[in-house]
């Protein structure tokens, strides 16, 4: 049996948004003289609630849980406290362990360890190895990039001093190691300090070519441009450094550059979708002698006999470059992917049909080909159609070819299903009454029905029509069944939750004091359950906090707001309602959402706006 405890962060996103913010109802004026002092107050006492989080820390058992607790509250008191907080990060990093033994030392080890007897056991040896490898390495790589969002140097002097894992050997692939974190490190500095960014890429460079500097690349080409060429200039020279037969990851990190530094074209400016944000992209700044060198360098490498035919199938994404930059090489590059499509099996031929539909199909030709794949690439083929027909603004005419090209009735519902929900988050998101309205009568699922009139009626509320809101939500309640072990059913509540939190406050109020009693006795079962069957949720009796099921950055995003106006309207009932959790990780887990959405609201509210775009 498996289980995950998606829903302990569910509780304690519920019993938060429990409350709204009653000073609203507080007459303007009163609220503008009262306002800085109450934010100064309630700083005062979100710090105070910071101590006793770190003092609790103790209570728990598991050292990676005491560690996160740890480096969160590093995390909140780096702009109070800085100093503190680097002691915390310090802590935390000591609280895992991660002073690993030297490969000296596991040699030494080795004559005592049992040799395995046959393949089997060997088989079994090296999955443990891996598993462990893996896991080690995750913990390091995600504590050092939290530190580094805060100071680079400071999670570079973490890395440096912690020994990596040893890497399992006998591995066909490459594992990641301390070279990709370096880069993560970079990435991270690349938006406050471009130039300490492209000293740490290059210091990683130096060990190697890995994917991760193509995020560091796309991070620094953001903030400076000329920085990013450099860097760019010497990836170019240590891909001439290897043998693109032997690493083909270079030969990707190739193509990725000259497909980064191609000159925009004028109708790809432009998003397709024009209801959404503008995305920002910024051309990567190559010569044309270095484009033209690299264009040589890859046909020349995926055309010779002995290449791999993957790095062939390359030259079809490189052939406008090809074609531009080096046009005698043009033939060859042709016969090359020619001789690899005549060796292509019918499935691999198939494959490299729905391969192209699915960078260029319209939602309809999707679901038409979907039909006749299978599996995971049937599912991925209807992910991204209903996702395209939402984009393009043709979702009624592509639910109209859902109920007709698609003839098994669950898939079609489910499909129908996925559609609403992302016609829903369109619409949330453009803040569209009217379409939110129109879709209503058409939702299938009750539940989903719900989420949206929830949606709607925050959205109403924001407008000043506060009985149209509440009828909503009226109406909405009598459709969700409180069933946490159902996904959809957990997000409409939560929905209706914070919405009542918004727009009425004692019946939020009335609906979060039964959920955490409820959650005690659901969380008590699980807990039972765990002694039976292996749940890495559970670890010696206690709740992994670092994996509550739902991301907390998402978490803080979506409903901080409702945290702040619950702890602004009363900070010690608040408190209270975190500590009516019986579980002691929980309530430390809980407190800690209280405290970062008030201090995260704090920085935002702190943070200067950036300037006008015409601004001198």
């Amino acid at each position: 049996m498996r289980f995950s405890i998606p829903i302990c962060a569910f509780f304690l996103l519920v019993v938060l948004l429990s409350q709204t913010n009653v000073s609203a109802q507080v007459d303007e004026k009163e609220k503008a003289q009262n306002e800085a002092a109450q934010r100064q107050e309630l700083e005062r006492k979100t710090f105070a609630l910071v101590d006793e989080i770190v003092s609790g820390v103790w209570g728990l058992k598991l050292p990676e849980n005491r560690s996160f607790i740890q480096a969160s509250a590093a995390d909140l008191l780096w702009s109070h406290d800085e100093k503190r907080a680097r002691t915390l990060f310090w802590d935390a990093l000591n609280s895992l362990g991660l002073q690993i033994e030297t490969a000296d030392d596991a040699k030494a080890k080795d004559p005592k360890e049992p040799k395995p007897k046959n393949p089997q056991t060997k088989t079994q040896a090296n999955e443990k190895a891996l598993k462990e490898y893996s896991e080690t390495y995750s913990v390091r790589r995600n504590f050092l990039v939290r530190v580094a969002r805060r100071d680079p140097q400071l999670a570079l002097d973490m890395l440096r001093a912690t020994r990596p894992p040893l890497i399992p050997s006998n591995q066909d692939f490459r594992l990641p190691d301390d070279s990709d974190i370096e880069q993560e490190i970079a990435n991270q500095a690349a938006e406050h300090d471009p130039k300490k960014a492209l000293q740490i890429g290059r210091e990683s460079l130096s060990k190697g070519l890995t994917f991760q500097l193509l995020s560091l690349l796309h991070s620094l080409n953001q903030q400076n441009q000329d920085l990013a060429t450099e860097l760019a200039g010497d990836i170019i020279d240590k891909i001439h450094s290897v043998d693109l037969s032997t690493e083909p990851d270079a030969f990707w990190i190739g193509a990725y550059l000259l497909q980064a530094s191609r000159p925009p074209k004028a109708d790809t400016e432009k998003s397709q979708n024009e209801n959404g944000p503008t995305a920002v992209w910024k051309q990567l700044k190559l010569s044309d002698d270095q484009r033209r060198e690299l264009v040589e360098l890859l046909t020349d490498a995926a055309s010779s006999p002995s290449a791999h035919p993957n790095l062939a199938n390359g030259l079809n994404e490189l052939l406008p470059d090809i074609e531009s930059l080096a046009p005698d090489r043009a033939s060859s590059a042709k016969a090359k992917m020619a001789q690899v499509n005549r060796n292509l099996t019918n499935d691999q031929r198939d494959w490299r049909t729905y391969e192209s539909l699915y960078r260029t199909a319209t939602p309809e030709q999707m679901i038409h080909a979907a039909n006749s794949l299978t599996g995971e690439q049937r599912q991925s083929f209807y992910r991204e159609a209903v996702s395209l027909a939402v984009m393009r603004n043709r979702a009624d005419s592509f639910r109209e070819t859902i109920n007709s090209e698609v003839s098994d009735e669950t898939q079609r519902k489910a499909l129908l299903d996925s559609l609403d929900a992302e016609e829903i988050g369109s619409a949330v998101y453009q803040g569209n009454v009217d379409q939110l309205q129109k879709l209503l009568p058409t939702i299938r699922l009750k539940e989903q029905r719900a989420l949206a009139m929830a949606e709607l009626a925050m959205i109403l509320e924001k407008k000043g029509h506060h009985e149209d809101a509440l009828k909503l939500l009226q109406d909405a309640r009598p459709l969700i069944k409180i069933d946490f072990n159902r996904d959809t059913q957990s997000r409409a509540f939560l929905a209706l939750i914070l919405a009542y939190a918004l727009i009425d406050p004692p019946q939020a109020f009335a609906t979060a004091e039964p959920i955490v009693d409820r959650a005690n006795d659901n969380i008590s079962k699980l807990l039972f359950l765990s002694k039976i069957a292996h749940n890495s949720a559970v670890k010696n009796g206690e709740i992994v906090m670092q994996d509550p099921g739902v991301p907390l950055d998402f978490a803080l995003i979506k409903y901080g707001q409702g945290v702040v106006a619950l702890a602004s309207a009363d900070f010690t009932r608040t408190k209270a309602l975190a500590d009516r959790f019986q579980r002691n990780e929980l309530k430390i887990m809980a407190r800690l959402l209280i405290a970062q959405s008030i201090l995260r609201n704090v920085d935002a509210q702190n943070k200067p706006e950036p300037p006008a775009a015409n601004s001198p």
